[in-house]
C-alpha cells in the first residue's frame, strides 16, 4: 500500500471514533506528529501526503498550532451532506455553517418547490411517522434519482432525531446475487455456520448492520418471492432469522426500496400491502423546463470545479439540451453534459481557446435533434430569451481581492509529477534541468498576464494580492542576490518570488524532499544555488518563518531565470508536411497538446495542388517561424523530399529534412527542437541515425544488396531447441533481419551437415558449437545474452548490406521467456514494463559495472518478488538493519525503484525483500 493511503487510512478510522458531540466540544482532528507516531513514519513525510490530501479535498484542514486534519468522508456522514469548504479555524464552525444551510436536506434538491414538491411531503410524512417512521418503496425510472432521493430521506431523519447519529444507512443492490438466491438471502439475513454449502463461518448480514438505520433495496423487484416472504417477519414483528438458525433475531429497521418495474407484476401482493407508502418519482420528461434548466446548470458548474477553465455554452447549444430526449433522465443528462465538456476540453486544447466552448458543432446528433423540438419549445425560448447576450457562461472569474493562494499550487505540483516522470523516463539531469525552468517560467508569464495588466514595477496592483511586507522582503533579498551573481534579475522574478512566499505564509504550499538528481539539477548553477543560501536566510528573517531547505531549488530556478529568458527565441524551427487532408495538422495538433505548447507547425498539400505553388506557400511558411537556427522539416513522400534544399537555395534559411512523418516522430521532433541547446544539424543527424530506412528511396546499390541471399546460423549442442529460441532472440532484437529478409538457420553440429548452403552468404555462427566456417566470425552463446554479441552481429549485417539500425541492448528474448516461465498471475508485458522502468531508475543513482549480467538478474529475481509480495509471502533477511546502515545510497536507489512497483501493483515492498534487492547490485 502507498504511504499516501496507509496515511489516508489511519487518519480515517480514527476519526470514526469521535461523533459531533466530541467536535462540538472541541476536538479539532489529529496532527501530523500523531499520525506519524502512530505509524511510525517521518514527520515530514506525512505532512507532506496530508497536504497532498488536502489538495484532493479528501482531508479538512483546520489552521493552527499545530495543523490539525480531520477526514472528510467521515464529516460529511457525521453531517449528513455535502462538504463544500475543506480549511476552517475550528471544526465546528463547519458544523455550525452546515447547520444553517442545511436544516432541510430536501430544500437542496432541484424542483423541491416544484415537480417534486408532493412526493417530498410524502417522504417527510414517511420519515417522521411514529414510532420509527414508515417503510417506503420507490418507483421510476432508470436515472431518476432514486437512490439520492433515498439518502435525503435518511438524512431528513437523522436531523428530525428519528434516527439517532450513529443509525447506518446500509445500501443492497439485489440484481448483484439475483442469479444466487441463497447467496442473496446470506448476505440480507446472514447465516450461521453449515447453513449451506460454503458457509463456513457465522455471518450477521445487512439487517443486523442496518439495526435502528436503514436498509435500502434498490432493484428491490429482483428479490425472490422467498426473500420478500422471508421480510414479512422483520416488517410485522421486528424480528428475523439467520439462515440455518433455530432462533430469531430482533432488529428495528426501516425498509426503502427501489424499482423501474410495475409493482404489481414484479413483487409479491402479501409484500405490497406490508409497505404502505409509495413515492413515484417523475422522469426528466415530467419535469419542468426551469428545472432542467437548472440542472444543466449544476452539471455544468461541476464540470467547470474539476476543469478550473471557464465554460461558456451557445443559446443554440443550451437549446438543444433543454429540448433533447434523454430516456436515461437525469443520470444520462449529467454523464452527456460531462461528454461534451470533454469534446470542448480537447478543442480548448488544440485551439489554445480562451474558454471551453460548448456550440452546436460538437454536440452528438441525439442532442443536436433538442434545437428542432417543438414540445416545451415556448417555456424553452422564454428562458433563453431571458438571458442577456448571446453566451451562457459559468466560471468564477479571477480578481484581485478574491486570489487564492491555492491557485499556486498546481506549478509545484506539476514540478513533482515532472521530476518524478523525468527520472523514470531516463532523462539526464541537464535535461530535466531545462524542462524545469522553462515550465516554471511559462508559468509566471502565464500568471503575471492574467492578473497584472500593468507593468510589474506598479507595486499597487500587486499589493492587491500580495502584502507590501512580503514583497519588500523579497525585493530586498532579490537585490542582495543580483549584487552576488553580478546580473540583474527580471522584475518578473521578484513577482513570482513573493507569491510565491505568500503561499507559503499562506500555509498552502506541499513540500517533498528532493531526490539527489534535482539536487544536481541545482548544482548546474552552483553561483546561483550558493545564492539561494543567502536569500532564503534573508526571507526566514525578514518574514519570521522557517523555510525548508528543499526552497533553496526553488529560490535557485528563480534565480537563474535571466539566464532562460536570454535565449528564449532561439529555437529551431518544425514545420511538418504531408500529402493529403489533415494528415499534417492533426499530428501537429497532437504534439502541441501533449506538450502544451504551438510550437509545432503544419501544412496539408492537397493531392491536385500545383507542386510549384505550394513550395511558394511552404517558403513563406518557412520564414515565418525561423528564429535564426533554421527550420526542421518533417515530410511524407514524393516532391517534399526535395524541398529542403530548395528553400535554402531560395531564402538562405538553413532547412534539414527528416524524410519520415509519424505522430510519435512529430511529438519527438517537438521536444527536441524546443530545447535551445541544439543546433540544427545535430537535430537532423540525431533523426537520420534513429530513422531506419522505411519509406525511404533506395539507390540500386542497395537493392542488389538486398537481393542477395544472407543467413545467420545459430547452433546448440544437442537437439536444437536452445538452437531456434537464440533464432528468435535474433529476430525480436535486430530489426534489420526481419527488414532485409536474413535467414536464420537452426542446427547442431550433426543437422548442420544436412544444409544446403548454396547460394547462401553466411553472416555470422551464434550458440553453442562453432562450426569453423572460413572468414565466418563466432559469437558464442553467453556472450549473446550477457555481453556485447548482439551489437557484434547487428554491426556485421550493416557493414553487408549498407544500413543502419538499432538493435535491443537487453537479452529481450531470453528474459521474456524466463519471466514468463516464472510469473503466476501478473500480466507479463505489463510486469515486464514496470521492472524495466525501475531498473532505468535506480541505474540512475547506482555505478552498475556488469550491467547486463545484473540487469537480467533483476528482471529474473524482482518478478518473483512482486508476486510474493502481493500473496503477502514475504522473505527473510538476516541482519537487514545492518545492512540498510552499511549501505544507506543503494538501499535509498532501491527504495525509490520498488515504489514503482508498489504504485502499479498495490502492494508493499518490505526492508527485507529490498535486502535481496540491494544484494543483486552489491558488486563487492
Amino acid at each position: 500500500m502507498l504511504r499516501k493511503s496507509k496515511i489516508s487510512e489511519m487518519l480515517k478510522k480514527a476519526c470514526e471514533k469521535y461523533t459531533l458531540k466530541d467536535i462540538e466540544n472541541g476536538f479539532e482532528g489529529f496532527s501530523a506528529t500523531q499520525l506519524a507516531d502512530q505509524l511510525a513514519m517521518d514527520r515530514a513525510n506525512v505532512s507532506k501526503e496530508l497536504n497532498t490530501l488536502f489538495l484532493e479535498q479528501r482531508v479538512i484542514k483546520v489552521i493552527g498550532r499545530p495543523v490539525y486534519y480531520f477526514d472528510a468522508e467521515v464529516f460529511e456522514k457525521l453531517t449528513h451532506g455535502k462538504n463544500e469548504v475543506f480549511e476552517t479555524d475550528h471544526l465546528n464552525l463547519l458544523i455550525k455553517e452546515h447547520k444553517q444551510h442545511v436544516s432541510d436536506p430536501f430544500e437542496l434538491i432541484i424542483g423541491s418547490e416544484g415537480s417534486l414538491k408532493t412526493i417530498i411531503k410524502k417522504a417527510k410524512a414517511a420519515m417522521i411517522y411514529p414510532p420509527f417512521g414508515l417503510h417506503t418503496l420507490l418507483i421510476g425510472p432508470t436515472g431518476v434519482g432514486k437512490t439520492m432521493f433515498a439518502e435525503i430521506m435518511y438524512s431528513f431523519a437523522k436531523e428530525q432525531g428519528v434516527l439517532n447519529e450513529k443509525a447506518e444507512f446500509v445500501v443492497f443492490n439485489c440484481a448483484e446475487y439475483a442469479d444466487n438466491p441463497q447467496l442473496l438471502l446470506g448476505q440480507l439475513f446472514g447465516y450461521v455456520k453449515g447453513a449451506y454449502t460454503g458457509a463456513d463461518h457465522d455471518s450477521e448480514g445487512l439487517i443486523h448492520r442496518a439495526n435502528n438505520g436503514i436498509l435500502f433495496l434498490d432493484e428491490i423487484h429482483r428479490l425472490s418471492p422467498e426473500g420478500q416472504e422471508m421480510l414479512f417477519m422483520l416488517i410485522d414483528k421486528g424480528e428475523y432469522r439467520r439462515m440455518g438458525d433455530s432462533k430469531n433475531t430482533k432488529a428495528n429497521v426501516l425498509i426503502l426500496g427501489a424499482t423501474t418495474e410495475n409493482t404489481d407484476s414484479a413483487l409479491l401482493k402479501t409484500f405490497l400491502r406490508r409497505i404502505p407508502m409509495t413515492i413515484t418519482i417523475p422522469s426528466l420528461q415530467e419535469r419542468t423546463i426551469k428545472e432542467r434548466y437548472d440542472l444543466i446548470e449544476k452539471f455544468l458548474r461541476q464540470e467547470y470545479s474539476q476543469l478550473k477553465i471557464p465554460i461558456q455554452v451557445t443559446k443554440k447549444g443550451m437549446k438543444a439540451l433543454m429540448g433533447y430526449d434523454c430516456p436515461g433522465n437525469i443520470g444520462q443528462l449529467k454523464a452527456d453534459i460531462r461528454l461534451l465538456c470533454a469534446r470542448a476540453f480537447l478543442d480548448y486544447k488544440a485551439r489554445d481557446l480562451a474558454r471551453v466552448e460548448i456550440n452546436s458543432s460538437l454536440l452528438a446528433d441525439s442532442t443536436y435533434a433538442g434545437i428542432f423540438k417543438s414540445e416545451k419549445q415556448p417555456e424553452i425560448m422564454e428562458i433563453i430569451d431571458s438571458h442577456a447576450g448571446n453566451l451562457f457562461i459559468y466560471n468564477q472569474e479571477i480578481n484581485f481581492e478574491s486570489f487564492d493562494f491555492r491557485d499556486l499550487e498546481d506549478i509545484y505540483g506539476l514540478i513533482e509529477k515532472s521530476f518524478s516522470r523525468y527520472e523514470i523516463e531516463g532523462y539526464s539531469a541537464d535535461t530535466i534541468s531545462r524542462e524545469i525552468k522553462k515550465q516554471i517560467e511559462e508559468y509566471i508569464s502565464r500568471l503575471m498576464n492574467k492578473l497584472v495588466n500593468t507593468d510589474i514595477s506598479q507595486k499597487e496592483e500587486l499589493y492587491k494580492i500580495v502584502s507590501p511586507r512580503i514583497y519588500r522582503s523579497v525585493e530586498i533579498a532579490m537585490q542582495i542576490a543580483e549584487h552576488h551573481i553580478n546580473r540583474s534579475i527580471p522584475k518578473k522574478a521578484y513577482a513570482a518570488m513573493a507569491l510565491h512566499m505568500s503561499a507559503i505564509v499562506e500555509n498552502h504550499v506541499t513540500h517533498s524532499a528532493f531526490s539527489a538528481n534535482q539536487y544536481t539539477m541545482a548544482m548546474d548553477h552552483p553561483l546561483e544555488y550558493q545564492t539561494a543560501k543567502t536569500v532564503r536566510t534573508i526571507l526566514q528573517s525578514e518574514l519570521d518563518i522557517e523555510l525548508p531547505e528543499q526552497e533553496i531549488i526553488f529560490i535557485t530556478l528563480f534565480l537563474s531565470m535571466e539566464e532562460e529568458r536570454k535565449t528564449e527565441s532561439s529555437h529551431i524551427g518544425l514545420l511538418v508536411l504531408a500529402h493529403g487532408n489533415g494528415v499534417a495538422r492533426n499530428m501537429a495538433d497532437v504534439a502541441n497538446t501533449l506538450l502544451c505548447t504551438h510550437h509545432a507547425h503544419a501544412l496539408d498539400m492537397p493531392l491536385k495542388q500545383n507542386v510549384q505553388e505550394f513550395l511558394e506557400v511552404v517558403s513563406d511558411k518557412v520564414k515565418e517561424i525561423d528564429e535564426g537556427k533554421g527550420v526542421l522539416l518533417m515530410v511524407d513522400m514524393g516532391s517534399l523530399l526535395s524541398f529542403g534544399e530548395l528553400i535554402t537555395e531560395k531564402t538562405n534559411i538553413p532547412v534539414a529534412t527528416v524524410e519520415m512523418v509519424s505522430t510519435p516522430l512529430v511529438l519527438e521532433a517537438t521536444r527536441k527542437t524546443m530545447m535551445v541547446e541544439y543546433t540544427l544539424d545535430e537535430l537532423a543527424k540525431e533523426f537520420k541515425d534513429m530513422l531506419p530506412y522505411i519509406g525511404r528511396s533506395f539507390s540500386l546499390e542497395m537493392k542488389n544488396r538486398i537481393q542477395q541471399n544472407y543467413a545467420i546460423i545459430c547452433t546448440c549442442l544437442t537437439g536444437e531447441g536452445a538452437a531456434i529460441k537464440l533464432g528468435n532472440l535474433l529476430r525480436s532484437a535486430i530489426p534489420l533481419i526481419q527488414e532485409y529478409d536474413i535467414e536464420v538457420l537452426c542446427c547442431n553440429k550433426e543437422t548442420f551437415k544436412e544444409i544446403d548452403l548454396k547460394g547462401k552468404t553466411i553472416l555470422a555462427i551464434v550458440g553453442a558449437v562453432d562450426l569453423l566456417l572460413e572468414n565466418v566470425p563466432y559469437i558464442p552463446s553467453d556472450k549473446m545474452i550477457l555481453e556485447n554479441g548482439l551489437y557484434e552481429i547487428n554491426q556485421i549485417i550493416q557493414r553487408m548490406v549498407g544500413s543502419k539500425s538499432d538493435i535491443q541492448e537487453v537479452p529481450n528474448y531470453i528474459t521474456h521467456t524466463v519471466l514468463a516461465e516464472s510469473l503466476t498471475f501478473l500480466d507479463l508485458d505489463k510486469t515486464e514494463d514496470v521492472i524495466q522502468k525501475s531498473f532505468k531508475l535506480i541505474e540512475k543513482m547506482v555505478d552498475i559495472q556488469d550491467y547486463n549480467r545484473i540487469l537480467v538478474n533483476y528482471i529474473l529475481h524482482v518478478g518473483s518478488m512482486a508476486e510474493r509480495c502481493i500473496q503477502g509471502q514475504i522473505l527473510n533477511y538476516e541482519k537487514i538493519d545492518e545492512l540498510i546502515a552499511a549501505k544507506p545510497a543503494l538501499y535509498h536507489a532501491v527504495k525509490l525503484g520498488m515504489m514503482i512497483l508498489e504504485e502499479e501493483f498495490k502492494c508493499s515492498v518490505p526492508d527485507t525483500e529490498i535486502g535481496y534487492v540491494m544484494d543483486l547490485f552489491d558488486t563487492e
